[in-house]
């Protein structure tokens, strides 16, 4: 028996409120597809920015500063995948295009993992809580280092 939150009325009520959103806000395009696609590529451009973000406040910009507003957007995206069990953005992608195709489904298959839309929910929510873990363990050491260096006597 497994004891699960139900959160699909939750995630059905933010979709009937994002779909007339991006309709309106891609007000250029009528067909659902193709508004369903320019979601799919902002979403993907989102994930890519994030994780090049990432990986420059490690390495050529170490700055605390954006380390908090690469963890803030990480924050909100991760609360967004716990209260909604998945991804908004996904699942709205899916409904405007017509397919099931999600962005962790080429890492199931490399695993032979199969594709259901439990095992990609579970894969983003562990994905997010993964790198939200790492991120706050950086930035408390962090915060504890700059508190160091200012309250030094």
């Amino acid at each position: 028996m497994s004891s699960s939150i139900d959160t699909s009325w939750f995630q059905e009520y933010l979709l009937i409120i994002l779909e007339p959103f991006f309709k309106k806000l891609f007000f250029w395009e009528t067909d659902p597809v193709r508004i369903g696609k320019l979601i799919r590529f902002l979403h993907h451009s989102i994930v890519y920015i994030i994780g090049i973000s990432i990986i420059l406040v490690h390495t050529v910009i170490p700055s605390y500063f954006l380390l908090c507003i690469v963890y803030l957007a990480c924050l909100l995206i991760w609360i967004q995948h716990i209260t909604t069990g998945g991804c908004l953005s996904s699942k709205l992608e899916q409904r405007l295009i017509g397919d099931k195709t999600s962005f962790v489904d080429p890492i199931l298959e490399v695993f032979n993992i199969p594709i259901t839309p439990q095992t990609t929910s579970g894969i983003v929510i562990m994905g997010s809580t993964l790198v939200i873990f790492m991120l706050s363990l950086e930035l408390c050491a962090r915060t504890v280092l700059t508190l160091n260096s200012y309250l030094r006597f």
